[in-house]
């Protein structure tokens, strides 16, 4: 596996200034070299903190280290639940990863995040967050628990688990058309994951296909997301982060004023129908549409991509789908358990509280390493190996975020659909070489390139 940075320098990281590039934040607004420095900054923190050999800082770093190795340090350091040197609480113990992610107490944002704004830009080093830096509230990522349960039960009739048979055949449709559309040689990621994890999430908001290929390149440039959360990228991908952010927003704007004036069965039209006035109707719509885009899509991709690799990676897994077909869900939860497409859930502590013998601050960030925690031992059995016939139901913590529920059905069917689909119609599937994921990517491990064949003469 190698990891690849992109834009890792420009002339506005460095200090020089671009010409009509500032950014509205809040009430703060920033030229590419404000923004540069205080990416810099953040990327500076990482780098210090991680030359004690901390564990965090260097999966924040998100470079050559393995990251299964650094998880593992995570979890099994002296105590059940730490503090980096990057300030964070981090666990990778599972029970303490699933009493932290069901604590309504934390949250995924600081609750007085406008002033801290204003503090953090007057002076970076004081307190470089990056929720006080990237616009990601834009995209509704840092959104309260109430919000995100509100629309996930708005959104339950078309994304819930009971509504994944509805969408199947349309679903196989889509994988099959696509699966026979790949040469002898292909890029898994860039030919399959995410096309047809983007196709499945235009369907579902009613995109139109004029608008489809705005819609896909909003969706490529908003995959570094829930990674620019955590972990700062290059001026020119944050750029075209907030570019898309805003983007899609205005898309998903005209879609939801569409569906007011002519509803349909779509994700947008069944958010409208739910709507009150402590709430109002369309701006739910938009969070959820927005999301789709920023959060289900990649996660979705993520999850294909994850699983294939792992069933190439133990052939005799890969043989056993093509016997058992039916163990394609088996293959995806196992690989949510495995390899999780979202390893790091970040939460702050909206007051003064106690976990597992720690006392946490009020506005302490407490991390929970979840590709950590899916493989403890204390949890699961021979926790290090894949198993897709491995029992459902023990407790692998991937779908217990607030994103990864709302799309938790969504992803799982996409790659359900693309692990049975793939190994009917390529069984001789097989890499071409190893997986080239970014840099700077720590919570997704987002797969830049994963060449694959189509017959055994191809990988030859």
């Amino acid at each position: 596996m190698t990891h690849t940075d992109t834009d890792e320098t420009t002339t506005a990281e460095t200090g020089a200034e671009t010409p009509a590039a500032s950014e509205q934040i809040g009430q703060v607004e920033q030229t590419d070299s404000e923004l540069g420095r205080h990416l810099l900054t953040a990327r500076g923190f990482h780098w210090i903190y991680g030359t004690s050999g901390d564990p965090y800082a260097l999966t924040l770093r998100a470079e050559s280290d393995d990251p299964v190795v650094l998880a593992r340090r995570i979890r099994e350091s002296e105590t059940p639940l730490w503090q980096s040197a990057a300030g964070a609480w981090v666990t990778g113990r599972h029970s303490v990863a699933a009493e932290v992610l069901a604590d309504p107490r934390l949250s995924l944002r600081h609750a007085d995040l406008p002033g801290l704004q204003r503090h953090v830009f007057s002076d970076a080093w004081s307190n470089p967050l990056l929720c006080h830096i990237i616009p990601l509230d834009r995209a509704f990522l840092h959104a309260s628990g109430a919000d995100h349960a509100r629309w996930e039960r708005a959104a339950a009739p078309v994304l819930g688990g009971a509504a994944a048979d509805g969408h199947r055949k349309n679903a196989e449709r889509v994988h099959q058309e696509t699966a026979d559309r790949l040469g002898a040689s292909f890029d898994l990621m860039a030919d399959y994951s995410r096309p047809v994890a983007t196709e499945a999430a235009a369907t579902l908001l009613g995109v139109p296909e004029a608008q489809r290929d705005r819609f896909a390149r909003a969706c490529a440039a908003l995959g570094v997301a829930l990674d620019a959360a955590l972990c700062p990228q290059p001026l020119a991908v944050t750029r075209r982060l907030t570019e898309a952010v805003e983007d899609v927003r205005a898309l998903v704007a005209d879609l939801v004023a569409a569906r007011r004036a002519e509803p349909g069965d779509d994700l947008l039209s069944t958010v409208l129908r739910t709507g009150s006035d402590a709430a109002p109707a369309a701006e739910d719509a938009l969070a959820v549409g927005v999301l789709t885009a920023a959060v289900g899509v990649e996660f979705a991709a993520g999850l294909i991509n994850n699983a294939v690799e792992a069933l190439l990676a133990h052939p005799r897994q890969w043989a056993l789908l093509g016997d058992s077909p039916e163990l394609a869900a088996g293959a995806v939860e196992e690989t949510l358990r495995h390899a999780p497409p979202v390893r790091l859930e970040s939460r702050i502590a909206a007051e003064d509280l106690t976990l597992a013998g720690q006392d946490i601050p009020a506005g302490g960030q407490v991390v929970v390493h979840v590709g950590a925690a899916n493989r403890d031992p204390e949890a699961f059995l021979a926790p290090d190996h894949f198993d897709l016939t491995r029992p459902a139901g023990q407790g692998q913590l991937s779908l217990s975020g607030p994103h990864t529920a709302l799309f938790g059905s969504f992803a799982r069917l996409q790659a359900e659909t693309a692990v049975r689909t793939l190994r009917e119609r390529h069984p001789q599937l097989a890499p071409a070489d190893g997986v080239q994921r970014r840099m700077r990517s720590p919570v997704l491990g987002g797969v830049l390139r994963f060449t694959l064949t189509t017959s055994a003469t191809a990988s030859a």
